[in-house]
């Protein structure tokens, strides 16, 4: 008995020192629901950083010191629910199109590229190329095959050489961009065959002879192959530039719905599959609407042959608006979504703010919201006098305008980009949030890192701010957001 108390005593001593131990792991509490509590979270994992810029222009992507935290409190007058459960579209990336112009200015010009594609600018990540002369070339339309005889059908003749030209430095300037980012997106676009495989037999305007459809099948292989040859390896390329469009004045070439679904599912398609080439066919390529034919992207993807080759459908705003898209997605829904051109347009009626306004509800959250991958402007720098024009816009505006000097201004266009390309990485997902039109337009997005990056514009008619809720999880942050203000938050 003697001994078994003393045991009892000891055990005692010996549990009464571990209950005591500062080293205690506490039993966690059990709510009534049945699952553990969620701490709230704390600065290391829940600092929202904030990056404005005002409607008036005069701050412009200025990163605040203060931060946001994310707690369990709910309060402001509108609320976005972010659900990062839902995610969508995955982001290819943001940016612009070097055209020949844009190359001409950019070339010399290594300011200018930082700004435009390295991290502390605002990191583009995604360009369009010109396959052959656009409107904006210094040294006027050219194609790779302009020959002064009847045809060429073995394409002898084919030569990128143009590409290299001081004026028209396009290979040079992409090697540039490259070294800053070899991962960055490209995409190409024609504006014309060569003149001797039309019917007008003119870079302007006019239509590709049927005859010749497995001869430019077989041109734009070879433009893609030069390309690698020379380290440039072409993501995606879209059959036709606004295929509904014929000037007289600039290079273009007409090519129906039914025309593009037999050019691309008849030949194109076929033998881009049997290259080496793992380059994606994009369709379409015009405005959200073209009254020519508002239903060419539904023809096209209608037609088995063209959309077993067919990865996606490219739009532009110059016509018509974003609800366009969801006309096409409603009959395709896993059709994928390109945004590929806007420009900015500069006369004396332009305003900082109004532009803010236009490219948010119709460019970037308009598409972004409906499954666009990018998000391009048209030319990534023109110069003081918005050219050098090759028959093109006259009042079209460059993400920079770079003198003649080489100095170079910052558009709106420049710091509408940044919110996005600054802030989310290639590969991010599309979070579904709520939609706010006419009031905060928003959309949201996760990087392949976990990071959160959501864009929010007040474009509602009231002077005062919107004092917004932002609900993801548990967990909620507040912010004032100044009428006309274009917002960016990113927190881990």
């Amino acid at each position: 008995m003697k001994n078994k108390l003393l045991l009892f005593l000891l055990l005692f001593a010996i549990t009464f020192i571990i209950g005591c131990s500062t080293d205690k792991e506490e039993t966690p509490t059990i709510p009534t629901d049945g699952m553990p509590d969620t701490p709230p979270p704390t600065d290391s994992n829940g600092v929202v950083s904030v990056v404005i810029t005002s409607g008036d222009g005069r701050t412009t992507l200025n990163e605040l010191n203060t931060k946001l935290s994310l707690t369990n409190e709910v309060s402001g007058d509108v609320v976005i629910s972010i659900d990062q459960n839902s995610k969508l579209q995955r982001i290819e990336g943001f940016g612009g199109a070097l055209t020949g112009s844009s190359a001409f200015l950019l070339r010399d010009n290594s300011q200018a590229l930082d700004a435009l594609f390295r991290d502390d600018g605002i990191r583009l990540n995604y360009t369009r190329l010109t396959v052959g002369a656009s409107d904006f070339n210094r040294n006027g339309t050219y194609t790779y095959n302009d020959i002064t005889s009847v045809e060429d059908i073995t394409l002898q003749e084919f030569s990128i050489a143009e590409d290299f030209e001081d004026d028209n430095p396009i290979i040079p300037v992409v090697k540039n961009i490259l070294a800053i980012n070899a991962d960055m997106g490209l995409m190409a676009s024609p504006w014309t065959a060569p003149a001797w495989m039309k019917n007008n037999r003119s870079f302007n305007g006019g239509s590709l002879l049927q005859q010749y459809y497995g001869v430019y099948s077989a041109y734009l292989i070879k433009y893609l192959e030069a390309y690698r040859d020379e380290g440039i390896l072409i993501d995606a390329i879209t059959v036709q530039n606004e295929p509904l469009y014929e000037a007289n004045q600039y290079p273009t070439m007409k090519m129906t719905a039914l025309e593009q679904a037999t050019f691309i599912g008849d030949h194109f398609g076929p033998l881009l599959r049997a290259s080496s080439l793992e380059t994606q066919i994009i369709g379409y390529d015009h405005n959200f609407r073209e009254p020519a034919d508002p239903d060419f992207p539904l023809t096209l993807m209608s037609d088995p042959e063209a959309s077993s080759f067919t990865n996606g459908i490219a739009f532009h705003a110059y016509d018509g608006n974003p609800s366009a898209i969801d006309i096409f997605r409603n009959q395709f829904p896993n059709v994928d979504i390109y945004f590929t051109e806007q420009s900015g347009i500069q006369n004396s009626g332009t305003t900082f703010g109004g532009e803010i306004d236009y490219f948010l509800k119709n460019v970037f959250v308009g598409t972004l919201r409906r499954g666009a991958k990018t998000v391009l402007l048209w030319n990534l720098a023109l110069d003081q006098n918005g050219g050098p024009i090759n028959g093109g816009c006259t009042v079209c505006r460059g993400i920079l305008t770079v003198n003649g000097d080489g100095t170079f201004t910052k558009n709106v266009d420049y710091y509408i980009l940044g919110h996005f390309s600054k802030y989310v990485d290639t590969g991010a997902r599309v979070l579904a949030t709520n939609p706010l039109t006419g009031v905060l337009e928003n959309v949201a997005f996760e990087n392949p890192d976990g990071s959160k990056v959501l864009v929010v514009y007040n474009g509602s008619n009231q002077s005062a701010a919107q004092n917004l809720n932002v609900t993801i999880g548990n967990a909620n942050f507040q912010y004032a957001v100044p009428q006309g203000a274009l917002v960016t938050f990113k927190w881990n």
